[in-house]
């Protein structure tokens, strides 16, 4: 009776990691190509990062996508801000070069915008841009890169194939963890600490997703290093268990 009292039934179980690791897969995809960005054209380095950049996570060959970025002018003068653009050309070694010129009245932010396109992927899988704006005293120098996947999937864009897979990720991982919960009635022992544990694992991949809308690389190596060892965990505890 106590056995079948705190025995969980794993039911759910399955269901709910496959939707773990699809999540993991698309975060670790734009993760990944956001590693490549920032070894692209690895001598432009600035003092401080860029963190108004923003590209889109991923294209189809059907589109052109566009990278963004925001210059600020914080000081009570005019300031001239120079921006050096690299975008791959096909290759890693390989980049286009622009050059862009502006002066921002005192408190002004301007939008600027670069467009890329497919056959820019290096060896055809991955877009890569990296902006760097000049310093101009009393500003410093900003440097900000970004990947962009290219799939060739029909009839969807980008971010339709971002929204769907996440979606799928969120679907399965829920009704995942709603069959083991109801399933395991009451929660008690192991029954409890396994819930816990999807919790966990649910709400790390999600903020891991969320990290792909910040452009944040930093952010992003700390929940790809905590995700790893979740999941290597929580496999090892639902075999146990």
């Amino acid at each position: 009776m106590e056995q079948n009292l705190y025995r969980p039934n794993k039911v759910g179980i399955p269901l709910f990691m496959i939707g773990a690791v699809i999540g993991f897969v698309l975060f670790l995809s734009t993760f990944l190509q956001d590693t490549e960005a920032i070894v692209f054209s690895a001598l432009v380095s600035g003092q401080k990062t860029l963190t108004s950049l923003s590209c889109p996570e991923i294209i189809t060959p059907q589109e052109v996508g566009t990278v963004r970025a925001k210059i600020h002018n914080p000081t009570d003068k005019t300031q001239y801000r120079s921006v050096r653009t690299h975008i791959s050309q096909g290759y890693l070694t390989y980049k286009r070069e622009h050059y862009e010129h502006y002066y921002l009245d005192p408190g002004e932010t301007q939008q600027v915008s670069w467009e890329v396109y497919p056959e820019d992927a290096a060896y055809g899988y991955v877009i890569l841009a990296k902006v760097y704006l000049f310093p101009q005293k009393p500003l410093p120098s900003y440097v900000g890169a970004c990947g962009i996947l290219v799939l060739d999937v029909p009839y969807l864009t980008g971010s339709q194939i971002v929204s769907i897979v996440a979606a799928t990720s969120f679907i399965f991982m829920g009704i995942g963890y709603r069959r083991y919960v109801t399933h395991n009635q009451p929660l008690l022992g192991r029954k409890r600490g396994l819930a816990v544990n999807m919790v966990v694992i649910a709400v790390t991949v999600t903020l891991a997703i969320g990290t792909m809308l910040l452009e944040s690389w930093y952010l992003g190596l700390v929940f790809f290093i905590f995700t790893i060892i979740l999941l290597a965990e929580s496999v090892f505890f639902f075999t146990m268990s």
